[in-house]
């Protein structure tokens, strides 16, 4: 339900959004990644079946997508909102260390992060724009990010 939610919500974000269910949003996904996403889960797992029947998510790959879709979703509507992007932020950091080479390789596949590896700029991120108000937490936030996108490009040079 919270992924049916997310695709109601983001396809509203043009018009407004919701920070506090954004936050709750990104708190459901950093504990679903902590369990059912990894080596030690089922892959049979009754979650599996069940997202597949309702929405068509047949594997950790294409639940991996979706992830990585609202990483950038988010980053690209509430840039200016510093709670939802480090946190948005962090979801992505943690996806880029949490995983062996094999998945890693995985994640840096998908056309979404392939996205992110060519187009870390200000036009697609408004957090990565460079102002005179730039502030301690701006730097973070830009910090982590390229951290992230650089231990997935090395996965990706292999």
């Amino acid at each position: 339900r919270v992924l049916q939610l997310m695709n109601l919500t983001d396809s509203r974000l043009a018009q407004a959004g919701n920070e506090k269910l954004e936050l709750a949003m990104l708190s459901f996904f950093e504990q679903f990644r902590k369990i059912y996403i990894g080596d030690q889960v089922q892959k049979s797992s009754k979650l599996y079946r069940r997202l597949s029947e309702v929405l068509g998510l047949n594997d950790e790959t294409m639940v991996l997508s979706v992830f990585i879709g609202k990483i950038i979703t988010n980053l690209k509507y509430w840039g200016r909102c510093e709670p939802i992007t480090s946190k948005t932020l962090q979801l992505l950091n943690d996806l880029s260390i949490g995983y062996p080479f094999q998945k890693s390789c995985w994640l840096v596949k998908l056309s979404a992060v392939q996205f992110m590896l060519n187009n870390h700029t200000s036009e697609h991120f408004s957090f990565l724009g460079i102002n005179n108000q730039s502030n301690l937490t701006d730097m973070r936030c830009r910090t982590t990010f390229y951290t992230a996108l650089g231990r997935l490009l090395m996965v990706d040079l292999g």
